[in-house]
């Protein structure tokens, strides 16, 4: 008679609150203790492991090398670890552990889909997590960093990638479903793409966040991509504009005017 089989799925310490209201998800650090006790023994009904939020790939390997310590490699399956997030300067942040995005790749014309990779220290989840699901903020992050790594990507010629200075002309989140700290993925749309001049390109977007069968939001967003140089004098003005503007009040507060 086969063995019965399970699966479990691990999630970062952060996401404690929907692991405790469910017996198949654990947090890695709750199934690393149990492994360490003996709680899983060496016999026992067949178990694969299934990655979540908040686990990286160093945390994978570990927990492969406390299986295989404790004797239950046998019976006990990790599946494999998501692809690793893209590099920081394709999402245009400095710390690794706030990259949204993994595994971009091209589906057709204008079509772009990624995984969602969220790290357990996340800037967005240090100060604020409730409940079960994954906060809204992580959902329209997620969807800034994919409009910027796909046009880094796909749209920039290689010798002017970190050349452009993005700015958001309008942008919109409908959230339709929870998101939970479970696989997900990221399906990006072209609209309209006006690249013809090389120092100025506008594009507009739909980003839609799958989970389960579902979309969980859909993010429509207009924005431009210029090259540095032709922003930064316009953004230097416009900040000194506001600089005196607000030096001029408090002097006259000061005067008492």
């Amino acid at each position: 008679m086969p063995n019965s089989s399970r699966t479990l799925i691990v999630v970062g310490v952060r996401f404690q609150g929907f692991s405790s209201e469910h017996p198949d998800v654990l947090t890695i650090s709750q199934l690393l203790e149990d492994l360490q006790s003996g709680l899983y023994g060496e016999a026992g009904e067949e178990i694969s492991l299934r990655p979540g939020q908040g686990v990286t790939a160093a945390d994978w390997d570990r927990l492969h090398a406390v299986v295989r310590r404790v004797g239950v490699a046998h019976r006990m399956l990790l599946e494999p670890h998501a692809t690793e997030p893209l590099g920081t300067d394709e999402v245009h942040k400095r710390q690794e552990s706030n990259a949204l995005i993994a595994a971009l790749r091209s589906t057709g014309p204008g079509v772009y889909r990624a995984a969602l990779r969220i790290h357990n220290d996340n800037e967005l989840l240090l100060d604020h997590q409730t409940g079960q699901h994954v906060q809204g903020m992580v959902v329209v992050e997620a969807a800034r960093q994919m409009f910027l790594a796909v046009t880094e990507r796909y749209y920039v010629d290689p010798e002017r990638r970190g050349g452009y200075y993005f700015v958001i002309d309008s942008m919109r989140t409908s959230f339709e479903n929870f998101l939970f700290p479970l696989a997900a993925e990221i399906e990006y749309q072209v609209t309209r793409a006006d690249v013809g001049d090389p120092t100025r390109l506008s594009f507009t977007a739909e980003i839609g966040v799958h989970q389960a069968g579902r979309r969980c939001a859909l993010t429509e967003v207009a924005f431009t991509a210029f090259e540095s140089e032709l922003i930064e004098g316009k953004e230097h003005r416009r900040a000194a504009h506001a600089v005196t503007h607000e030096s001029r009040l408090g002097a006259e507060v000061g005067a008492g005017v």
